[in-house]
């Protein structure tokens, strides 16, 4: 047996500080103490609400996990859209580059194809020119022998230049051949490459249709010249989304990524401050119903009245 002593109260025992505790008070109380009911009452909301609490936060902690799991992956992505599109901007800058290149390359090979024009054009007017004193070599030449005069024999001082002359033409004739052919092989050349880089379909005009089609001149949040869209394409049941367009940053899709990812970074600080302010009323909690248990089991009347 205890040796505690029990006394009996006066009859002003309900007017003391103590019994502001109690939940209902009587002139007797249900138990040794006259708390335990109230804390035992209390202690039940306590577990509802701890319940509730933990439940609460379980689903905010899953719901973050989710939405900040989704975060990462869309900021995985927009970092790789933004490296395409810093990649593709760096092809426009070397195609815009090439381009300029070609341009000076189209005009001096403009340049070199009239260049190469008036040369073959004095070659021509050089062998025409040599044919004609040629002609006059064989006139002359004729007319010596015409003449037939004992003061111009054949070994005579003019006559020998006149055969000198006559020799150096006829080798100059003799490279006519080779020279028309190269000088010809030359133009063709020319005009092929001039063509090639400055025509219609020449490489110019490629380098300028590869900048439409990449977008190289639309501004970033622009529209984009080129073809195809982030919707959906292809032929039977085979359909790629998304296909990017040109510059990707007026993409609707990039837009599309960057939005949601800003979105779920806003959602995911929501959750996490909710989620902070559900752990500390769980973690609140927590400390009343270890409290209450404490204290019920001091003032339990189990102990207290053996």
């Amino acid at each position: 047996m205890s040796d505690t002593k029990y006394e009996v109260l006066g009859t002003d025992w309900q007017n003391d500080d103590a019994i502001k505790c109690c939940k209902n008070p009587t002139d007797t109380p249900p138990g040794c103490d006259c708390c335990y009911d109230s804390w035992e009452d209390e202690l039940k909301k306590v577990k509802q609400d701890l319940n509730k609490a933990v439940e609460e936060a379980n689903q905010l902690n899953e719901e973050f996990k989710f939405t900040s799991a989704e975060r990462d992956k869309l900021k995985s992505w927009f970092d790789d859209l933004i490296k395409a599109d810093q990649l593709a901007r760096a092809v426009c800058d070397q195609l815009d580059i090439t381009s300029s290149q070609t341009e000076k390359i189209c005009t001096n090979s403009g340049k070199t194809v009239e260049a190469i024009e008036i040369l073959f054009c004095m070659i021509r007017d050089l062998f025409e020119q040599i044919d004609a004193i040629v002609v006059i070599c064989t006139q002359i030449e004729n007319c010596i022998k015409c003449l037939n005069s004992d003061e111009l024999p054949e070994n005579s001082g003019i006559r020998k230049c006149l055969k000198q002359f006559e020799d150096k033409l006829d080798a100059v004739v003799k490279t006519r051949n080779d020279l028309i052919k190269a000088i010809m092989a030359v133009i063709k050349m020319a005009e092929v490459l001039h063509a090639e880089i400055c025509s219609n379909y020449g490489l110019g005009e490629i380098i300028c249709q590869w900048q439409v089609i990449l977008g190289c001149n639309a501004t970033s949040g622009g529209s984009s010249s080129s073809g195809g869209g982030s919707g959906s394409s292809g032929t039977g049941n085979c359909d790629l989304v998304p296909i990017l367009t040109l510059p990707i940053s007026s993409d609707p899709y990039y837009s599309w990524v960057k939005t949601k990812y800003e979105s779920d970074v806003t959602e995911a600080n929501d959750l996490a401050a909710k989620l902070v302010a559900a752990n500390k009323k769980k973690e609140a909690l927590l400390a009343c119903q270890s409290s209450l248990i404490a204290a019920i089991k001091e003032v339990d009347p189990k102990e207290l009245c053996k």
